[in-house]
Parts: C-alpha cells; structure tokens; sequence
C-alpha cells in the first residue's frame, strides 16, 4: 500500500515539475519575443492562440502569463488572455528610481564581503562585454544577457538573501528598457567603463564609491529611457 502511494506521490511531483519547466520556457520565450520587439504593445495574446502556435497545453500557458505579469510585460485579463503592456515613462521612473537604490545598497554590502575569485569573475565577464562592444557585429541580445550576467553575480555577493530578491525582481521589470538602452540610446563605453570602477572598488573595499557609481550607473538609464519615451509619446500624438 505505502509503494503504490509512493509512486502515485513521485507521478504527481514529476507532472508538476514537468509543468513548471514548460512554464519557464514559455515564459522566457514570450518574454524574449517581446523585449525584442517582435510582439508589440497592446497586441492580444490569446490562450487559444499562443497554445496553438507553440504546441503547448492551456494549464502552463496560463501560469507564465501570470508570470509575466507579476514582471510588467502583459495584463492578463480573466479568460481572454494577455495583452502586452506599454512601454510608460513612469513605470521606467519607478522601477529605475528603486533599482538604484536597491542596486547601490547591495554594492556597498558587496565591497565588505568581496574576494579575489568573484572580483577575479566580473573582470572576466566585464571583458566579455568589451569584446562585445568592440565587435564590428555586435549582438545586442548577448550584450544584455552579459550585463545582466555582470550585476547578478555584483548583486549575489551582498549577502543579503531579500535583497537580492528584490533586485532580481526589479531587473526583470526592467528588461525591455535594458533593450531599449543597450540597443538604441546607451553610451555602451561607458557602460564597460562604470563596470570598471566597480570592480577597482571593490577590489580595495570601497563600499561608497562602489555604491555612487552603480547608482550613477542606473540613474543615467534611467534618465536617458524618460527622455526617450517621453519624445515618443509626443512625436505618436
């Protein structure tokens, strides 16, 4: 009796997990399609649709829509759907203004508590966004798969386990205007650059000159994407 519960138990952990991979995948594949532009905002993702054309269930579809909502790219309306959200000054304001703070603060933890092998590691991925930057061909994907590879491993070392949660929160928030910086208005030098002020703080445990430049670093993005959809909004009217 208690190996037949067992197996009934293992099958049902196994279809969950089974789901929830899928999830993940179709989340990152929506939420890549539309970072990149190729699902515009307002278009209407359907249940019906999207499990049609990805050959995929209703039941993980629904939940990496809720998914992507909780990150800001679709509103899910009961039984219709998602609808891809607008791109909103504002919500590039508050996401951005929070980031820094958040961001800054984990770089100040960061600077007490980093050793040489980490620092050793954001010198090795900061010179993979270099290479990137210089390149004749550069893809801007993996650029911003790099940056972002850059501040989860700065982010990772604060010690901090809800902080660094909320952060990662954040920086899925901020994914399509991370594309938007990296691809169209970013001083991506400087980028490279900022990285290595970081690393340079950290490496003599200056937690607020760590701290000023991400912070720096963050307030720039978000000023030049405000301006950015600002002038877009008016040139649309």
């Amino acid at each position: 009796m208690n190996t037949v519960h067992t197996m009934r138990t293992s099958r049902i952990n196994l279809d969950r997990a089974e789901i929830q991979s899928l999830r993940e995948k179709l989340v990152t594949t929506i939420r890549d399609a539309i970072i990149e532009g190729k699902i515009k905002p307002n278009e209407r993702l359907t249940e019906e649709n999207v499990s049609m054309m990805l050959g995929v269930s209703r039941t993980p579809l629904r939940e990496a829509f809720l998914q992507l909502e909780s990150e800001g790219f679709v509103k899910v309306t009961p039984r219709r759907g998602a609808v891809v959200a607008e791109l909103s000054e504002r919500d590039a304001e508050e996401i951005y203004l929070i980031k820094s703070a958040l961001e800054g603060l984990a770089a100040r933890l960061a600077a007490a508590r980093a050793e040489r092998p980490v620092i050793d590691q954001l010198a090795e991925i900061n010179e993979q966004m270099r290479a990137q930057v210089h390149s004749k061909k550069k893809d801007m994907r993996m650029l911003l798969d790099i940056n972002a590879r850059f501040h989860s491993v700065l982010n990772g070392i604060c010690g901090n386990e809800k902080l660094y949660q909320l952060i990662d929160i954040l920086r899925k928030q901020s994914l399509r205007y991370n594309y938007i910086y990296v691809t169209g208005l970013s001083a991506l030098e400087q980028s490279v650059h900022d990285h290595d002020g970081i690393i340079a703080a950290l490496k003599i445990q200056d937690a607020a000159a760590a701290e000023a430049i991400v912070k720096a670093h963050s307030d720039m993005a978000r000023k030049a994407l405000c301006d950015f959809i600002r002038k877009r909004t008016l040139e649309s009217k």
